[in-house]
């Protein structure tokens, strides 16, 4: 399954929130972020299903009041052996939860919505067009944590050896053969924005997904590159022609749906731990590929040429010189 675009809103909660939660960042600094301009965040609890927040700037604030300090973005394949405990919610197969840290009580933030009693069918109610609300609205369900969850959430949060991912996306991913014709997007070099950038915005101060005011140019090179190559092979997928116009044989065409699935999980399990630990990462990026018809004849190389061509000049010389002493008696 393909990865839900509110990774970007939960990533940016995340980043951000941990600022105004750590830092005091001012919270009118972020709030309309464009990156929330596409949802509308709503937090309730769980078992009771009461309301306790209907903006996320609400919700931070009553969450710094209770003692919260830090928010973290996990993998939500951690609740796998959880049995949702209202059957009046759907929890949704997001790839990603949010948890809060207060003391060492944590708590989930699990997307879902609620189920109506009257509401019988598999498929979702669409309202007529003129009806429908525009904005997209998100739950974020509150789940209190059990210490063996809360135990998975701290082994999570492990430091991580980022030479060892970064080889390990270099050799599984971009070097595989499905990504053969994957070309390195444009702004690689640019913040993430995590949504398109008009023309007039490019002349003005913009929010990227994570705070600019860290160096974190390795998280967002990274961001831009996955970001890309799952478009890229989704794009492909949709769409199983060679770049000379070629459709994919039947073979390739499941090892590209194979490929895509990893890529995705890949890159869900990337997203919580640049979330988590952006600000600490440190790889070396990946090398270009060795251009062997660039080779510069060395000196040594010359030098063995020289040499040999000398050899062979003073067993010449040698060679007349006997002669010559044979010839004269000497």
């Amino acid at each position: 399954m393909a990865l839900d675009q509110i990774w970007k809103a939960q990533l940016t909660l995340v980043t951000y929130g941990n600022e105004f939660l750590q830092q005091d960042l001012n919270m009118n600094d972020w709030v309309n972020h464009p990156i929330f301009a596409q949802h509308h965040l709503v937090f309730r609890d769980l078992a009771s299903q009461q309301l306790l927040a209907q903006h996320f700037r609400v919700w931070l604030e009553a969450l710094k009041q209770q003692g919260v300090d830090k928010l973290s973005l996990h993998n939500s394949t951690i609740l796998d052996e959880e049995s949702n405990p209202n059957p009046n919610v759907e929890l949704l197969p997001y790839a990603h939860f949010i948890v809060s840290h207060q003391g060492k009580n944590k708590t989930a933030w699990i997307c879902g919505h609620e189920l109506a009693e009257w509401y019988t069918h598999d498929h979702p109610f669409t309202a007529p067009s003129a009806q429908q609300v525009k904005l997209r609205q998100e739950i974020f369900w509150r789940y209190p944590l059990n210490e063996k969850l809360t135990k998975k959430v701290t082994l999570d949060l492990k430091v991580n050896d980022w030479h060892e991912i970064e080889k390990y996306i270099a050799s599984e991913i971009f070097n595989h053969q499905c990504a053969e014709d994957f070309l390195e997007p444009e702004q690689v070099d640019l913040p993430f924005y995590g949504y398109e950038l008009e023309q007039s915005h490019l002349d003005k101060t913009v929010l990227a997904i994570i705070p600019t005011t860290h160096q974190a140019d390795a998280a967002h090179h990274l961001l831009h590159r996955m970001s890309a190559l799952i478009d890229f092979l989704h794009s492909r997928c949709n769409h199983p022609y060679t770049t000379q116009g070629e459709i994919l044989s039947p073979e390739e065409q499941i090892n590209l749906r194979n490929f895509v699935k990893k890529t995705d999980d890949v890159f869900g399990r990337l997203i919580s731990k640049i979330a988590n630990h952006y600000k600490n990462i440190d790889f070396d990026m990946p090398m270009e590929p060795y251009d062997r018809t660039m080779d510069v004849p060395t000196a040594s190389g010359n030098l063995h040429k020289t040499n040999h061509s000398s050899v062979i000049k003073l067993v010449l010389i040698t060679v007349v010189i006997c002669i010559l002493a044979y010839y004269f008696g000497l």
